[in-house]
């Protein structure tokens, strides 16, 4: 044409920035693997993991360590590109490894945003940690105690120290550093639901680990600025004391017999109505006496109006005698009442 000539010697300058081969595979090197691995990563696995993504002569497209915060996805299921998904199996939490990924496995002809078409992707990642969504709550007991048996259940108050890590051993919280111990009634509600699946059994003196996955504990949207969304929790826990709960559904009992004349105990005045006032006078009296136990780790005085609540059943403020019922003596209605 016109721009060469004939019979022109031609000189090309040329930068090779990448080559590849439509029968290539995913290449993976690994760059370090923890010396203890439990578990490998597999196909519906929820991976968290930090990545520098480049071009293979080292032009950087991606970083997750600019935002801050990990990439969060399920692995062998089509959620990434086909090349990170194969290369993202077979990992260790903690492990780094890099993956390169030729275009038919990654973007492709037509490329994607800061990525050329035809680009060769290197992958730099580091696994912070990776659940199964069919987990759950892992228990290793480290030291128990010889003589163990009175184990905790449901409705035990206990008092326990801790250290709350990420998998990685990024320290979220210790009880240790407030110089205090945390405190809970079991089964209540007043944990996350696998810090309670964790501390069931437990013998007081007892250390054990205890591992809690994502949907078990903070889920996806984590604590602001404390727990990372999605993430697997560790907790180190000693138990230093336990005090046994009540049964089921019962916030006060007798530990002797009952009175027949309790009611009339109660009424101080004798006007065959007791206000809650009376009410709360005689249930702390019985417990002060040891004659009678609320369930521990309670606000009392939320307990016996609670109680008190539960013996008004015509809600007027007063209790009746053809009101007033042992919770043995309910046939229908359960209440958390004497």
């Amino acid at each position: 044409g016109k721009e060469i000539p004939g019979q022109a010697s031609l000189v090309f300058d040329v930068v090779l920035l990448d080559l590849h081969n439509p029968k290539d595979g995913v290449t993976i090197e690994n760059q370090h693997v923890p010396e203890s691995c439990e578990r490998r990563s597999q196909t519906g696995d929820f991976l968290r993991y930090h990545y520098n993504g480049t071009l293979l002569d080292g032009t950087l497209f991606d970083s997750s360590y600019s935002r801050n915060r990990t990439y969060d996805t399920y692995v062998g299921k089509g959620y990434v590109i086909a090349g990170m998904d194969e290369g993202l199996l077979g990992v260790c939490t903690g492990e780094k490894r890099r993956i390169i990924i030729p275009p038919h496995l990654g973007y492709g002809e037509e490329g994607r945003g800061k990525i050329p078409g035809s680009a060769v992707l290197v992958f730099d990642i580091h696994v912070v940690d990776f659940h199964n969504p069919s987990d759950s709550v892992s228990i290793t007991v480290n030291y128990k105690p010889s003589n163990c048996t009175v184990l905790s259940k449901k409705g035990d108050y206990l008092k326990y120290h801790y250290n709350a890590s990420l998998l990685d051993g990024t320290l979220l919280d210790s009880t240790h550093s407030l110089g205090k111990t945390y405190n809970i009634v079991l089964g209540s509600g007043q944990v996350v639901v696998g810090m309670d699946m964790g501390l069931q059994d437990m013998c007081v003196g007892e250390r054990r680990k205890v591992v809690i996955p994502p949907h078990l504990g903070y889920g996806e949207d984590g604590v602001e600025g404390e727990v990372p969304g999605s993430a697997v929790l560790v907790f180190d826990i000693e138990l230093l004391e336990l005090v046994s709960g009540l049964p089921e559904g019962y916030m006060f009992v007798w530990n002797g017999e009952v009175s027949p004349n309790l009611f009339e105990e109660i009424d101080q005045n004798h006007d065959g109505e007791v206000l809650l006032e009376e009410f709360s006078e005689y249930i702390q009296a019985q417990v002060d006496s040891g004659r009678g136990k609320l369930a521990p780790g309670f606000d009392f005085e939320k307990i016996v109006k609670n109680m008190f609540t539960n013996q008004d059943r015509d809600g007027n403020g007063k209790v009746t005698a053809e009101e007033f019922k042992l919770k043995d003596q309910e046939t229908k209605e359960e209440h958390d009442e004497l």
